[in-house]
Formats: C-alpha cells, sequence, structure tokens
C-alpha cells in the first residue's frame, strides 16, 4: 500500500499513512485505548492521532465519513463533532495541537 492509498482530507479533519518521522515523534503523545462499540465525540481542540490497531469509522457532522486503520493518522480540527463506530477494540497515541493566535 502506498502513502497515497489512504490520504484523505475533509472539511473537518486529513488522514494519512503514518511516516517513519510520525513513528518516531508519537514514543511520547498520550494512550488512548476503547472497545465500546459507539459514541460521540465534540473535538473542542485540535487533535493528532494514530492508530496502533484496531478498526473505526467516524462519521462528521457534515456527514463526511472516514474509517481508520493501524497505520494511519488522523488529525481532527477543533469545532468537529463526530459518531464513532468501533468495529475492533483500537488503541491510538494522541497529542492535542492548540492553534496560536
Amino acid at each position: 500500500m502506498t502513502l497515497n492509498e489512504r490520504h484523505l482530507d475533509t472539511k473537518f479533519c486529513n488522514r494519512r499513512k503514518a511516516t517513519e518521522d510520525i513513528k518516531r515523534e508519537i514514543a511520547n503523545w498520550e494512550i488512548w485505548e476503547c472497545s465500546d462499540p459507539t459514541f460521540s465525540y465534540e473535538y473542542d481542540r485540535t487533535v493528532t492521532m494514530y492508530v496502533h490497531e484496531g478498526t473505526a469509522v467516524l462519521t462528521f457532522s457534515d456527514g463526511e465519513i472516514i474509517d481508520l486503520q493501524a497505520g494511519d493518522t488522523l488529525t481532527v480540527q477543533s469545532g468537529a463533532s463526530a459518531d464513532w463506530v468501533i468495529s475492533n477494540p483500537i488503541r491510538n497515541s494522541y497529542q492535542f495541537k492548540d492553534i496560536l493566535k
């Protein structure tokens, strides 16, 4: 699979296959794990996450649907809201990206 096969940009987020640089960067990020099958989340801060394992589908408030799988990075913009459907328990590293004004 090439990096471009997982490349997706939408109004609220962007998804990419993780580069080696990202994989090194996540060493100091927080870990989040979830096996709940569904939940909703409102993003009050921009966040970038790296999926270590698991799969999920996010449906954003504008109707955009994004699938996640191991090896993906996803950046979600502040102000977005999404419904998560987790088909395999997911484990992510994440870091909030506060925007300087």
